[in-house]
């Protein structure tokens, strides 16, 4: 990365994280309407066949998107990140105390310290999802995709998600992780629609990111696909602050 970067909100860069089963192309349409250097990140075999992930550890995300920020030539970033991609993010942030200058996470599941994805939702979740993962496997039924995933999505935006879903490595939700996120800014975007991550535990989740900032958009739980421009009005005035 770029050591001698000169710092205004034009040059911080934009680290964009998906959630689980996502690949990066979700953000196309936020991307195009937000001027700051962008980068996007996968997680590993996104549209592989199989379940290449099955093996992987938490870790094996995170150093993945580690090596990517650090081959980035921005040296100051944000870090944007949706759903399970936050936990994914806060060990990320670790490695980039001195260079993060703001924390967004947009229906996102933030365990406390010590948590794991799993965990930290409300029971009996916590105690039947890992049980799910091991007999079922990471990739859920269409039906299931279509109903939480893509509730206010297009025909056509639902059939994509659904035919490119990536099964993620069981560990991405069961591994319990301990953090510290650097004193920066916080942007928790609730979303009022989400069948994934209902308003209750998105309050909740809200406290655990100790947000300095709150916002929410009237959209299920990919607001990047169906309130794009809404979603890059936010972001774009959490950059400016």
């Amino acid at each position: 990365m770029n050591n001698n970067q000169e710092l205004t909100s034009h040059t911080i860069g934009i680290v964009f994280i998906h959630g689980a089963g996502m690949d990066s192309s979700i953000w196309e349409a936020v991307k195009k309407q937000i001027s700051n250097p962008i980068l996007l990140i996968d997680f590993p075999n996104r549209k592989s066949e199989g379940n290449q992930n099955a093996h992987l550890t938490f870790d094996d995300y995170v150093k993945s998107t580690v090596a990517k920020i650090t081959n980035w030539e921005h040296r100051y970033f944000i870090i944007v990140a949706h759903s399970i991609g936050a936990c994914v993010g806060l060990k990320v942030a670790e490695h980039f105390k001195n260079e993060l200058k703001g924390f967004v996470a947009i229906g996102s599941n933030i365990p406390k310290s010590g948590q794991s994805f799993a965990s930290s939702m409300p029971f009996p979740q916590s105690i039947l999802l890992p049980i799910i993962l091991t007999l079922l496997g990471t990739k859920p039924p269409k039906k299931m995709i279509e109903a939480e995933l893509c509730n206010d999505l297009t025909p056509e935006a639902t059939s994509k998600i659904v035919s490119e879903f990536t099964p993620e490595a069981k560990e991405l939700y069961t591994t319990k992780i301990r953090f510290e996120l650097p004193d920066t800014k916080r942007l928790y975007i609730k979303l009022t629609n989400d069948k994934s991550i209902p308003m209750e535990l998105q309050e909740k989740m809200v406290q655990n990111l100790k947000a300095t900032t709150i916002e929410v958009i009237d959209s299920g739980h990919l607001p990047m696909l169906s309130k794009p421009t809404e979603l890059a009005r936010v972001l774009n005035e959490f950059i400016n602050q």
